[in-house]
Parts: structure tokens; sequence; C-alpha cells
């Protein structure tokens, strides 16, 4: 397992292509979704978790899940793409923060967050 200093700095990216359409005609041809840019950080803290405990790692994703909807945008809504391609908007920002949790779970190498992932919340 990886040393941490206690944080991971989460970053996102969503597709330029996404950003190309937002300002283009819709009528206009997708760009390759492979051109990505980084959208935002945004730095989770763990130093006061213990990532063995599987509350601990429940508690830890739910701080990267809400740093990704803030790394990726907020609320897609609020884009101005939103009126053009609603559902695409909420495709590219869905994305962005699932390739975010993913990476920031990668850059953790805890195998009880990943584990924390595939499991559903219990209420």
């Amino acid at each position: 397992m990886k040393r941490m200093l206690g944080s991971a700095l989460l970053t996102s990216t969503a597709s330029a292509a996404f950003l190309f359409l937002a300002i283009q005609p819709v009528s206009q041809a997708a760009v390759p979704s492979q051109a990505k840019q980084l959208v935002g950080k945004v730095r989770v803290s763990f130093a006061d978790l213990d990532l063995s405990r599987q509350d601990d790692a429940r508690t830890l994703l739910d701080r990267i899940e809400k740093a990704a909807y803030l790394a990726c945008g907020g609320n897609p809504r609020r884009h101005p793409g939103y009126g053009l391609m609603p559902d695409r908007t909420e495709e590219v920002f869905e994305e962005c923060r699932q390739e975010a949790i993913a990476r920031a779970i990668r850059d953790v190498d805890a195998p009880v967050l990943a584990q924390a992932r595939l499991q559903p919340v219990s209420n």
C-alpha cells in the first residue's frame, strides 16, 4: 500500500469535445473524446481516518465523491451547454466524476476503499 501524508489531491478531467460542443451548433460533428483537459482540483484529507476500517473507508469514499462533484463543475444544469444538450451535459459531468473517483481510489491505494466503492450503501 502506498504511504500517503493524509490527503489526496482529487483532479478531474472533462472531455474537451463537450466544451467544444457547448459553444458550437448542435449540428457540428463531435470532437474525439480522447482529448481531455483539467477541470478542477479538490484536496481530500483523510489523516483522521484509519483506512483498514470499513467505516472510515466509507467516510473517505463519501469525501471523494463530494470532491469529485465539486471538481467536475457541480450541478450540470448550471453549465451553459445544458440548455442545448441536457443529456450530453449530464453524461459528461457523470463521466468526469466517475473518472475522478476511480483515479483518487487508485492514488490512495487502500483495498478497503476500493471495496467500499463496490458495496451498496446501507441506510
